[in-house]
């Protein structure tokens, strides 16, 4: 057989292979039904998603030593199939003395604004009207930045793009939200939300399914339970999470269509950091590398739980999944599996085709 056909054949099945698995990333959505419930889905998210873009040159040193926790930037994330964006906005002061609303991670200004990052997701939805974005905002407040308008401008810039919002219901559907953004924001910025405002969210690994926090749309409040355990650096802490991970996604993963509770909304965080440092600070920080070190064991730990579930035939559920390095499987001289996470928790969903 000729060697060199075999070869060009090789390379075509790839590259058909590769672009096939872009475009079914890119609008996954597309492939399930409209009156599918959001709540219902399984959905790709990053943690301090804008870290991807950078940070500014006086924040670069430190940032990307404590505080980078994504390697692609917004766009990348969404050609990867990601669905959801944890964003940090805070009023910052440029060099001309101009505020902007500029996306942190703690102290650290990214190289983007939070308008930025709307007109980047306003684009890819309308090149992908099928698709939708969540963004879960925290104002990410300091007491070395002066932020006392950061309610005004905020609720000034959701305003002028009202369009593209949606109001937030327990059971909105796939078909309702298709094209346009769910704003869930856990700080305050008015009186009515542009989308939901999120209380009781926390930290320590329980989950409370007798006292979960609450999303308040406009008319309408829904249930949620979150996971964020977020500093693994002991032992035991790193058990506490990946305890909650798993009692979560079976909670989310085995849940009936027509049981109460099924219109409960779940956000589990596989991010965190398991090393820390005062390189830069008097007190230990996260550090770029706990984040990775963190990746490695809890992203692999749920796609393997992910994949455990599509195998069995039980798809959908598993609600929002927070993720560092989303879309990468490699970070520093880490594997921290975050193509290979995004891509199971895809594929973790009820298809109108068969896949």
């Amino acid at each position: 057989m000729n060697i060199n056909f075999l070869h060009r054949t090789t390379i075509i099945t790839l590259l058909f292979t590769i672009l096939s698995t872009t475009a079914n990333a890119t609008d996954w959505l597309g492939r399930i039904s409209d009156d599918m419930p959001v709540c219902r889905l399984s959905i790709p998210g990053t943690h301090d998603a804008a870290t991807g873009e950078g940070f500014i040159d006086a924040d670069t040193l430190a940032g990307n030593y404590i505080a980078r926790t994504q390697e692609l930037t917004l766009a990348k994330q969404w050609e990867a199939g990601i669905r959801a964006f944890d964003l940090r906005p805070d009023l910052a002061t440029d060099s001309l003395g101009m505020q902007k609303m500029t996306v942190f991670h703690g102290e650290f200004a990214t190289n983007t604004t939070f308008s930025a990052v709307i007109s980047m997701l306003r684009d890819s939805l309308r090149a992908h009207p099928s698709e939708f974005a969540i963004i879960i905002m925290r104002h990410e407040s300091s007491p070395n930045r002066e932020s006392s308008h950061w309610a005004d401008r905020m609720d000034y810039i959701l305003a002028l793009n009202s369009d593209l919002l949606v109001d937030f219901r327990p059971d909105i559907t796939v078909g309702q939200l298709r094209g346009r953004i769910l704003l869930l924001s856990r700080d305050k910025y008015d009186s009515v939300p542009h989308g939901a405002f999120v209380e009781g969210w926390r930290h320590d690994g329980i989950i409370d399914t007798a006292n979960p926090a609450t999303i308040q749309g406009c008319t309408q409040k829904g249930s949620l339970l979150v996971q964020d355990l977020y500093d693994t650096s002991q032992e035991a802490d790193m058990e506490a999470k990946t305890k909650a991970m798993q009692q979560l996604f079976l909670l989310g993963t085995r849940r009936k269509a027509d049981e109460a509770g099924r219109y409960t909304w779940m956000i589990n965080h596989t991010s965190g950091y398991c090393i820390t440092s005062t390189e830069y600070t008097k007190e230990p920080v996260s550090t770029t590398e706990g984040y990775r070190a963190n990746a490695a064991k809890t992203n692999l730990l749920m796609a393997k739980l992910l994949e455990e579930r599509t195998a069995e035939g039980r798809r959908g559920g598993a609600g929002i999944v927070m993720m560092d390095f989303g879309g990468t499987d490699r970070s520093g001289c880490q594997d921290v599996y975050g193509q290979r996470l995004v891509n199971d928790v895809i594929k973790n969903n009820i298809f109108s085709s068969n896949e």
